[in-house]
């Protein structure tokens, strides 16, 4: 390559496609963490870091390994980043010895400490977490629908969080789904004039895309749960808001896109039959204003939720691909993409998954917290290693022999 070549790349971070390996620079980190006392019983904690500029770092992706760090000649140096990510348990002391050996997610200073909220940035993290866990656990052969609701509703209702730090142009944000652009603005939404239907009738009939073709909503509950005056019906949850705003939409908005229009009736019919969600949390999941009615969680609610944990993946996986722009290397007449930061890539090490043949799988071992890649055909391999299938087997013959003696 010429001088004048060298010169002109010298600043990108490219992936190069040759040998079907993708490329990016950065840098190890010094961290520390600042706690501030609020309240008694109440602290902020937040995160210090900094570039170490004598230590760099590269980065390759192929499809063999994963995102990988690498030698500057591109031997692998530790396989599969993401996976090592998404086994951090969720501690600041986990994700600051990750964040020192492996480079931090966005480009930060060389000559000073940044700071970063913690809950931000584990709220970022857990969201790499979520989406990678939801999309293996859509192709298992055995589903946990339970588990692919939590996932969805966590990556879907999950307060949106930010960072911006000075080496950014622009400040980081969690995606921003569709469907929750429409939830802010339902009140703004025409309502439908029932006058008619409340005179021939004692429901509103609603086209529904979970229950075909329609549902029968019962008036006076739908106008308590609007109006939020309970005069004729009243139970747990009745009241919260995003109900309210739920129902809504369920009610008077029949002209929303498809993709909207299925998430609006799933929600609709899981908080109505099954229980109304209060909040959701990566580390907690969901929690119901009163015990939900799983029993009720039947077929076509399942296939609902699966049309609906799809949206939101790709909605979720094409927002952090936004850092990712292709190239064209004339001097090797080769394309190649440049990545803006650590985080890109690691969404584009889950943009190439192929979660139709091979997907990750938690370890079955309760002292393991690793996630290993595993093909979709092998429902069998439950533990990450040889060590971690007998450990368990220990345990287990262990907890027989007391029960056992206990007899």
């Amino acid at each position: 390559m010429s001088e004048i070549e060298n010169i002109a790349l010298e600043n990108e971070n490219f992936f190069n496609l040759g040998n079907d390996y993708f490329s990016l620079k950065g840098y190890r980190c010094f961290t520390g963490v600042d706690v501030v006392n609020l309240t008694p019983g109440e602290m902020r904690q937040t995160l210090k870091i900094q570039a170490d500029k004598q230590n760099e770092l590269h980065y390759a992706f192929s499809g063999s390994n994963g995102l990988c760090r690498t030698t500057p000649m591109g031997s692998v140096r530790k396989e599969n980043l993401l996976s090592e990510l998404i086994s951090l348990p969720n501690d600041i002391d986990s994700l600051r010895c990750f964040f020192e050996e492996n480079g931090f997610l966005f480009p930060i200073s060389e000559t000073e400490y940044e700071e970063i909220d913690i809950y931000s940035l584990t709220e970022i993290v857990n969201h790499i977490k979520a989406t990678v866990l939801l999309m293996s656990e859509i192709e298992e052969p055995q589903r946990n629908y339970e588990k692919i609701l939590y996932l969805t509703l966590y990556l879907l209702l999950s307060e949106q969080v930010s960072i911006k730090l000075s080496s950014m142009n622009k400040a980081y944000s969690t995606c921003h789904h569709g469907f929750i652009k429409i939830l802010e603005k339902a009140s703004s939404v025409p309502a439908i004039d029932g006058t008619k239907e409340g005179f021939e009738s004692d429901t509103y009939l609603i086209k529904d895309l979970v229950y075909k073709p329609n549902y029968a909503l019962n008036i006076e509950e739908c106008q308590d749960i609007i109006s939020g005056s309970s005069l004729t019906h009243n139970y747990p949850g009745m009241s919260d808001l995003r109900y309210k705003d739920i129902v809504y939409l369920y009610r008077n908005a029949p002209n929303e896109t498809p993709a909207a229009r299925i998430t609006i009736d799933f929600l609709f019919h899981l908080m109505k039959e099954i229980g109304i969600v209060n909040k959701v949390s990566f580390e907690d999941g969901i929690e119901f204003y009163d015990k939900p009615a799983l029993e009720k969680f039947d077929d076509n609610l399942k296939q609902a939720l699966i049309t609906v944990a799809k949206i939101v993946l790709n909605e979720e996986i094409n927002s952090n691909l936004s850092g990712i722009v292709p190239r064209f290397i004339a001097s090797k007449m080769e394309p190649s993409w440049k990545a803006s930061n650590l985080l890109s890539a690691m969404y584009f090490s889950i943009f190439y998954m192929r979660p139709g043949s091979e997907i990750y799988r938690e370890c079955a071992n309760p002292a393991c917290n690793n996630h290993f890649l595993v093909k979709t055909s092998n429902g069998r391999k439950r533990y990450c290693c040889p060590s971690c299938r007998n450990a368990t087997a220990q345990r287990n013959h262990r907890k027989k022999i007391k029960k056992m003696s206990i007899k």
